[in-house]
């Protein structure tokens, strides 16, 4: 399993160097084959490399686009050969998974969720549109957790990071805790109140906005609406809030008040 981590502070400071001097220690033990990081005004990604397929050691991470996207991937593509013959305009036999992806997403956006077959978990920071989107595959087996705060929204591969170094305290969940004594916690829970799980087969796009906010809804590839403060800026109107598909209803989940 490869570690993804990230911050990105809504106030436009750039992310404190000694916070990051804290995580990386942390992270690395996950990720003893590489490692890589991208910093750019108010955002910074961490990534710690566990290879598991020959491609996979060829890959630099985080993956910047043409267009200027940050993606991190921790995974497999099961559909390297039909992807590539879809994008062969810019794609070889020999593109890396995170080149197939950033090449897919270049394509269709979001939509291109749908089309990856495999075990995986992303995280993609579009500066274009500035948003931040994580994603994980159906079935949902490796993790990736996010923690909203007044000025910032900071995600990860693990919990440690989220949880140790936070600027607050996180009081225990007891729905999760519940969860296990019934049979399993639902989807989007953690431990700890204020942080939550990228559900399976799901995605989460957070963008700036007025309130911080997270809806999540299950489907085959939903995308979940997240508002973000940004400074000195007014919301023109209010974000609408996503209807609830058809395998399952929408749930709202406000930001940990710092």
């Amino acid at each position: 399993m490869s570690v993804q981590f990230g911050r990105w502070n809504f106030d436009g400071k750039p992310v404190e160097w000694d916070y990051l001097e804290k995580v990386k220690p942390v992270i690395a033990p996950y990720g003893p084959d590489d490692s890589g990081s991208y910093a750019k005004t108010s955002i910074s990604i961490l990534y710690c490399a566990f290879h598991i397929t020959r491609e996979s050691r060829r890959e630099t991470q985080p993956h910047v686009t043409e267009s200027g996207a940050v993606i991190t991937w921790d995974g497999r593509l099961d559909n390297r050969a039909e992807l590539i013959r879809q994008l062969r305009d810019v794609l070889t036999i020999s593109s890396t998974d995170v080149s197939i992806v950033a090449a897919a997403y270049e394509e269709w956006g979001t939509s291109c969720f749908a089309k990856l077959i495999g075990d995986w978990a992303l995280s993609i920071w579009d500066a274009n549109s500035r948003s931040l989107i994580l994603a994980k595959d159906p079935f949902g087996t490796r993790h990736l957790y996010y923690s909203i705060g007044k000025d910032q929204v900071t995600w990860s591969t693990i919990l440690d990071p989220l949880v140790l170094f936070a600027d607050r305290s996180f009081a225990l969940n007891e729905e999760y805790i519940a969860g296990w004594f019934s049979f399993f916690p639902a989807a989007h829970l953690t431990p700890y109140v204020g942080v939550h799980s990228v559900p399976p087969s799901s995605s989460v796009a957070i963008r700036a906005g007025s309130t911080p906010s997270a809806s999540i809804g299950i489907s085959i590839q939903p995308i979940e609406s997240v508002t973000a403060p940004m400074p000195n800026t007014k919301s023109t109107s209010e974000p609408s809030s996503p209807k609830p598909s058809a395998a399952g209803s929408a749930r709202t989940i406000p930001s940990s008040p710092s």
